[in-house]
């Protein structure tokens, strides 16, 4: 139930009183020296001006410390119908402090738990810290521990992005249709097949995934130049264990009579290309980085911007010598752009794009081409949320990858609900993303395609509740997140 702002006695007598006592206070000690005026202090030399709120953002924006949370609500396709909480704690410092109109908040601390019916557990901790002790300086860290036993896999680089096949029941003399969507074809997969005559039926509905389970802590310190230019570094560690379904029981139908019967996994996609040598890391293996890059940052306001680039280059790097058990090198590109076409005639209206593209050399296991990692913080491969929405949770994925956003982001409502302020926003968006296996194979054909609709609820500014339904050739998935997809 919203909450509507009425004026009632009390605050009418409220006034009253204060006037008067302001009145008559001023016909008393008239000759007693007057308090000087506060001097306002100039603003911090790092902080551009065009980070400036505008006038109504500023009178919306909560002074010292505040709380958010939402009980997650999920039902992706990969991890299934779950539930959990994510709960922010956000201080924004006085209003009479220089970089007030400028910060999105000086601290951020959030947390958050998740389980879902597939078996995925999402648990972490974070602090963000902008200016930290009013510097130029940024400070981020970020820990926790993510379980998921239906990863996909279906191949590395441009063998990834081959149609989806099945056969009628799983049989090797049914009917083949290809370019299928992926719900004919895991109903397919549901009954078991026979790997030849004499032989026995196998199931196929864990060959395509796996289970993944990482416990990670990522620590970053970046700082500003110039007003529009960020300079980072830091470090991630973390353990990684993949196991793979080969071999274990489970129960499949009949093709024949369709009752359920206990048969075995088949070999998974994973242990057939680990065997011919197109794949490492099929055991998991502990991952230790070092990470830097530099941006061109001109946006006027990070959870939510409305104007403004970043513009950036990073590099990952993976050593033994720093404890890692693979070394690697990935460098990534990246440029976002927000722009309000009729600021002066329809400011609630923004569009907003992302082009971006990866390459990754050197001892890489597998499950390492699908994890980006931007300046604003970690992303997976194409599919999903963050990427390509649309196709299932990293989808694609390999040693080259590039993919562009458009989202057109209108502001058509705001309304205060128990002292919250909350805007609504209208996203209609367009996704397309491509992998590669090496550079000079870039080009204008095979694109993936995704589209469809969404809401951002804003609360207070800093917290962004996204809600999307996607579209593509192979399903129509619904994400409810927090934050922009970019």
């Amino acid at each position: 139930m919203q909450r509507f702002k009425l004026l009632k006695p009390c605050l009418i007598l409220s006034i009253y009183y204060f006037l008067s006592v302001g009145l008559f206070a001023q016909t008393q000690d008239l000759d007693k020296p007057q308090d000087k005026p506060k001097i306002q202090e100039p603003i911090p030399s790092w902080i551009g001006d065009f980070k400036k709120l505008d006038a109504k953002e500023l009178a919306g924006k909560r002074e010292g410390w505040y709380a958010t949370g939402l009980p997650l609500i999920g039902n992706d396709a990969v991890s299934g119908k779950g539930g959990g909480l994510i709960a922010n704690l956000f201080y924004n410092g006085k209003k009479d402090s220089p970089s007030f109109q400028y910060t999105p908040y000086e601290y951020s601390i959030s947390t958050g738990a998740y389980n879902s019916t597939r078996g995925t557990q999402n648990y972490f901790v974070s602090l963000d810290a902008p200016y930290f002790l009013d510097s130029p300086y940024r400070l981020k860290t970020f820990v926790g521990h993510d379980t998921n036993l239906h990863n996909q896999y279906f191949g590395l680089g441009s063998s990834s992005l081959a149609p989806l096949k099945y056969s009628d029941r799983n049989q090797p003399d049914g009917e083949m249709h290809r370019n299928a969507s992926y719900t004919d074809f895991e109903s397919a997969n549901s009954y078991y097949t026979s790997k030849g005559v004499g032989r026995e039926a196998v199931s196929t509905q864990r060959k395509n995934e796996y289970r993944f389970e990482t416990t990670y802590a990522q620590f970053f310190l970046d700082k500003t130049i110039h007003k529009i230019f960020r300079l980072w570094g830091g470090a991630e560690f973390s353990k990684n264990i993949v196991r793979r379904y080969d071999g274990e029981w489970t129960k499949a139908k009949d093709p024949y009579f369709g009752v359920d019967v206990p048969v075995q996994e088949d070999i998974s996609d994973i242990s057939r290309d680990a065997s011919r040598g197109k794949l490492i890391g099929e055991k998991g293996g502990n991952l230790n980085y070092l990470r830097g890059g530099i941006a061109y940052d001109t946006r006027d306001y990070e959870p939510d911007p409305d104007s403004g680039w970043l513009i950036e280059y990073n590099f990952n790097r993976a050593e033994r010598m720093i404890g890692s058990d693979f070394s690697y090198l990935r460098h990534m590109v990246q440029a976002k752009n927000f722009w309000q076409p009729f600021p002066h005639y329809f400011e609630e209206l923004v569009i907003a794009q992302r082009v971006a593209l990866t390459r990754i050399d050197g001892n890489v296991p597998f499950f390492e081409y699908r994890y980006l990692y931007s300046i604003d913080g970690p992303m997976g491969a194409l599919g999903g949320q963050n990427t390509l929405r649309g196709y299932r949770q990293e989808r694609f994925y390999g040693p080259v990858m590039g993919f562009y956003n458009f989202e057109l982001r209108w502001r058509f409502a705001s309304f205060e609900l128990w002292d919250q302020n909350f805007q609504v926003s209208l996203v209609p968006f367009y996704d397309i993303g491509q992998v590669w296996d090496r550079m000079r194979e870039i080009s204008t054909q095979g694109y993936k395609h995704s589209r469809g609709m969404g809401m951002r609820i804003i609360w207070d500014q800093a917290t962004v509740i996204l809600m999307d339904m996607a579209f593509s050739k192979e399903d129509s998935l619904f994400y409810l997140d927090m934050g922009h997809t970019f």
